[in-house]
C-alpha cells in the first residue's frame, strides 16, 4: 500500500512514510531538532548541557568544522511528523504574528548538540551581527552573562543550517499524530494527513510538541454567546494564521500579562487604541525565570531541584516562572504609546461579561463598560495531559501518576516502562522551570539519548546536567 507522502520539491521527487523507523519524533520544533540533533552527532555531542556564563567550552575552530561536516542518519533511523509540515514553523508562525526581532533567549540557547557556542561561531563567520546587547542587565555576582540575544531572523537561518547539515528535511513528513498504542515491536502510531491515515511501528516515541492543541480561556469565555465565540481570538489562533494580524483594524481589547499580549499591544496599537486587561500587576523582567536560575547559582539549583520531592516541584516550577511578565525593551515600547494615548492598561482587572453585536461590548470588574473592534485572549494553553487525545490509550494500558495535570516521568523523561518520552513543558516535573524553554530542550534531548543508548555522562558530569 502507499503511504503518507511529502513533496520535496526538487523534480516532483516524492517520499512515502515508513511503516517502521527506529526513532518516531513527533513535533518539528526548537525541542524536536535538539533530540534530533543530539542522534546525529552520536559521541560527538556535548554532555554537559549547562552553558558557561562567560567563555566557551570547545574550541572556536572545532565548532566552525562541526558547522561544516554533514551527517546523515541511516535508512529508517528516525521520523519526525509535523502538522504543519515544516522545521521551526509555529515558531516561525508565532514570530512573525507578534513581529518579535529578537529572542528573550540569550546567544547560548540554541538547539544543536555540539556546543553552546555554536550559534555566535556560525553569526561570526556568516558576518552576521544582528545581536541585541542587554547593556540595562547588570553584571554582579548572581549573573555574569550572556549579554546578547540573537534576532529571531538569526535563530531560525541557525536552525535552516543544522537542518541542512543533517538533511533533516528528508525525515520529515507532513501529518498529525492522533494515538499511539504499545506492540510488540515498540508503538504503532497513527498519522493521519490530508488524504489518508497511515500506522507507524516505532521503536521509541519522543513527544516534543506543546499543548497547543487545548487553548486556555478567561472564566467569562464559558459564558459567551455562539455569536460571540465566533468572533473572538485566542493568541494561538494568530499562531496557526499569522496573516490574520494584518486584517485587524480599530479599536482593540487584549487580556493576558505576559509577552505575547505585550508584543499584540506594540504590532496593534498604532492602528487604533488597545485596552490590555491584566488581573494583577504588570510585572518586568529580562528572563521568564528568576535569574538565579540562569546565573552562578544555576548548578546549585538544580541539584536542589532533583532532590526535592515532586509536590514541591510543581510549587517551585510556579514560583520561579512567577506567571507572565515583559521586558524591559518591550515595556519602553509600551511606555511611549500610553504616551500617546494609543494603548491603557488596566492592572488588576478581569472582564465580567462580554457580547458582540457589530463590536464587542465589555464589562470590566470595575464596572467600566469598553467598546471596541475585536477581542484578543493571550492567556495561553491549558496543560492537562490527562485530557490529550495522544495519549490516551497509553494512559489505559500504562497509567502513571499525574500532579497538577503533568505526568510523573522516569528521569528519563520515559513514560513508565512504555517506550515513549515526553519533553517541553509536559515534562517539566523533571526538567524544571525551564523546561517549556531552549534550556529544556537541550536537557530533554541529552536524557532521552542516553535512555536511547547514547554514551552516559560521566559520574562527573552527570550531577550537573539535570
Amino acid at each position: 500500500r502507499s503511504g503518507i507522502c511529502f513533496c520535496m520539491g526538487k523534480a516532483g521527487e516524492q517520499r512515502t512514510l515508513p511503516d517502521a523507523v527506529d526513532v518516531l519524533i513527533i513535533g518539528a520544533g526548537p525541542h524536536a531538532l535538539a533530540m534530533a540533533s543530539r542522534l546525529l552527532l552520536g559521541h560527538e555531542a556535548m554532555q554537559d548541557v549547562i552553558a558557561p556564563q562567560e567563555s566557551y567550552i570547545r574550541k572556536p575552530s572545532e565548532v566552525r568544522a562541526h558547522l561544516k561536516k554533514t551527517r546523515k542518519l541511516k535508512p529508517n533511523q528516525l521520523a519526525v511528523i509535523d502538522s504543519s509540515g515544516a522545521w521551526m514553523k509555529r515558531w516561525q508562525n508565532q514570530f512573525q504574528a507578534l513581529g518579535i526581532d529578537f529572542l528573550r533567549s540569550n546567544e547560548m540557547m540554541h538547539p544543536d548538540g555540539f556546543d553552546h557556542s555554536t550559534l555566535p561561531v556560525w553569526a561570526s563567520a556568516n558576518k552576521r551581527n544582528d545581536f541585541l546587547f542587554l547593556d540595562k542587565l547588570p553584571k554582579n555576582q548572581t549573573y555574569h552573562g550572556p549579554f546578547t540575544l540573537p534576532s529571531n531572523k538569526m535563530m531560525l537561518d541557525f536552525c535552516k543550517h543544522l537542518v541542512r547539515l543533517g538533511r533533516l528535511e528528508q525525515v520529515l513528513w507532513h501529518g498529525h499524530a492522533e494515538s499511539m498504542c504499545q506492540c510488540e515491536s515498540g508503538m504503532t502510531v497513527t498519522v493521519k494527513s490530508a488524504n489518508m491515515t497511515q500506522k507507524v511501528i516505532a521503536q521509541h516515541v519522543i513527544v516534543a510538541r506543546g499543548p497547543t492543541w487545548r487553548r486556555q480561556w478567561p472564566a467569562f469565555y464559558h459564558y459567551l454567546e455562539k455569536a460571540s465565540i465566533a468572533e473572538i481570538r485566542h493568541a494561538w489562533d494568530l499562531f496557526d494564521d499569522p496573516d490574520q494580524i494584518s486584517r485587524l483594524q480599530g479599536k482593540g481589547v487584549i487580556i493576558g500579562g505576559g509577552l505575547t499580549s505585550a508584543h499584540l499591544c506594540a504590532q496593534l496599537a498604532p492602528r487604533g487604541q488597545i485596552h490590555l486587561l491584566i488581573r494583577r500587576d504588570l510585572r518586568t523582567k529580562q528572563y521568564d525565570l528568576e535569574l538565579s536560575w540562569m546565573g552562578t547559582g544555576r548548578r546549585q539549583n538544580r541539584r536542589d531541584y532533583e532532590r526535592t520531592p515532586l509536590e514541591e516541584r510543581a510549587a517551585i516550577n510556579k514560583g520561579v516562572r512567577d506567571g507572565g511578565s515583559i521586558t524591559p525593551e518591550l515595556y519602553s515600547k509600551m511606555s511611549k504609546l500610553q504616551d500617546q494615548g494609543l494603548l491603557e492598561i488596566h492592572e488588576f482587572t478581569e472582564v465580567v461579561t462580554a457580547s458582540f453585536d457589530d463590536g464587542w461590548t465589555i464589562v470590566l470588574t470595575d464596572d467600566e463598560v469598553l467598546v471596541a473592534d475585536y477581542l484578543i485572549c493571550a492567556s495561553g494553553t491549558y496543560v492537562d495531559i490527562s485530557t490529550d487525545p495522544l495519549f490516551a490509550d497509553l494512559q489505559k494500558t500504562h497509567p502513571i501518576e499525574m500532579l497538577g495535570g503533568l505526568p510523573v516521568l522516569t528521569e528519563s523523561l520515559q513514560w513508565g516502562s512504555a517506550p515513549v518520552y515526553v519533553m517541553g513543558n509536559m515534562a517539566a516535573l523533571e526538567l524544571g522551570p525551564d523546561a517549556v524553554n531552549m534550556n529544556g530542550a537541550v536537557r530533554g534531548a541529552l536524557r532521552i539519548s542516553s535512555a536511547l543508548g547514547s554514551p552516559a555522562p560521566s559520574s562527573r558530569t552527570r550531577a550537573s546536567t539535570v
